[in-house]
């Protein structure tokens, strides 16, 4: 059976260690001298020039990644217990829980081995790691819907309200994509330099993956395809954006592929994650764009709904609620007033508000009974001195 031994020199001593025949595809990590990934590890180097890589702690790296695409039981554990944590954080709201189950991480290692199968043109490393990253999401997905669908349908005492932490993954923006960009050249960074490995817990928080896998499963126990559409986009964001991101910090750290003949591999691999990343990119500045018009139009409506309402009595606005079919705004508003209005005052508004806002409106109000107490003489403390 062949082997690889891989040498460390350090002070005279020498220590020989095996590697199992599935790594013989890491015996050389040799620097790409041109192209793309020449011009890239020359760009950074007032950052890199003091922590230039040894081909000896390349050579490490590279196995040590390559042992993590490959992954056994303890990685199926580590998804199972981190999913269960997530996914309970979510079912009682708590946000120290779920940060819990991100510092786990089980697949932030196929993410970056990922990574470096793309810069290093290895194949067989690509296919390993987008497979431990398939299995392990499905694997959280099931669990997870399996135990929200358990836990809503039991006598459990859960609000069946879908948790705020379960909202906040289903809208994610062009700032997710810059964190997730950030925290993937982070994880790379510290994982080339040992003495850098306590900053991946922070990575893994801020990078978030498992969280949004179970909101996916939240979704299908609830059947919400507004929730699983969310949260897949957020899952997808994380996950392009650590891989694109640890291409270029692996690039920039020296790493490239074994031979010349892997440059148009190489090539390919990160066209397809700049091209993935500019489309996500993309995706996510049209829904923060639809998500800031949202909120201008609930500012708007707002200060129409509330001037329009005080012109008949004194309102205070309790909640308000738009939604769109059409050309038409779907307006249901519940107000605290001093007294009821009528419905001829209430059809009045409904004009006056579709004015204002220049659109059709159909306008549902409520009113809650409200009493405003103010006397008009204010008493005047007693300033006189006891004998």
């Amino acid at each position: 059976m062949k082997k690889i031994y891989l040498i460390l020199t350090m002070k005279n001593i020498f220590i020989k260690t095996e590697k199992p025949k599935e790594n013989i595809e890491t015996q050389s990590v040799e620097e790409d001298t041109s192209g793309f990934l020449s011009w890239l590890q020359r760009i950074p180097v007032f950052l890199f020039h003091d922590q230039k890589l040894t081909q000896t702690r390349k050579a490490i790296v590279l196995n040590d990644l390559v042992d993590s695409s490959s992954p056994g039981m303890d990685y199926f554990i580590l998804i199972i217990l981190s999913c269960t944590i997530a996914t309970f954080g979510l079912l009682t709201d708590s946000a120290a829980v779920i940060i819990g189950a991100m510092l786990v991480a089980p697949l932030m290692s196929p993410i970056l081995s990922l990574s470096m199968a793309s810069i290093s043109g290895l194949s067989r490393l690509f296919k390993r790691s987008l497979i431990a990253i398939i299995e392990g999401s499905g694997i959280a997905i099931l669990l997870s819907a399996l135990i929200a669908f358990i836990s809503y349908r039991l006598p459990l005492g859960i609000n069946a309200a879908i948790p705020n932490e379960v909202l906040a993954r289903t809208s994610p923006s062009p700032m997710d994509l810059g964190i997730a960009i950030a925290g993937g050249a982070a994880a790379a960074y510290a994982l080339a330099h040992p003495r850098l490995t306590a900053a991946l817990p922070g990575v893994a928080i801020a990078t978030a993956l498992m969280p949004p896998l179970c909101v996916i499963g939240f979704g299908i126990a609830f059947t919400d395809s507004s929730i699983i559409l969310g949260a897949s986009l957020l899952f997808i964001t994380n996950l392009v954006s650590i891989a694109f991101a640890g291409i270029l910090t692996f690039a920039a750290m020296g790493f490239g592929p074994r031979n010349m003949k892997d440059s148009n591999q190489i090539s390919r691999s990160l066209s397809i994650s700049t091209f993935l990343v500019v489309v996500i990119g993309l995706l996510l500045a049209v829904l923060a764009w639809n998500t800031i018009s949202e909120a201008r139009l609930y500012t708007q409506a707002r200060t129409v709904i509330l001037d329009s309402a005080n012109n008949y009595t004194t309102a205070n606005l309790v909640d308000l609620n738009i939604t769109s079919e059409s050309d038409t705004k779907f307006i249901t508003v519940t107000l605290r007033t001093t007294r009821d209005l009528t419905y001829a005052e209430v059809a009045e508004m409904q004009a006056d508000i579709a004015e204002q806002l220049g659109t059709p409106v159909s306008l549902e109000l409520v009113t809650i009974p409200m009493l405003i107490l103010a006397p008009q003489i204010t008493p005047t403390p007693n300033t006189s001195i006891s004998p």
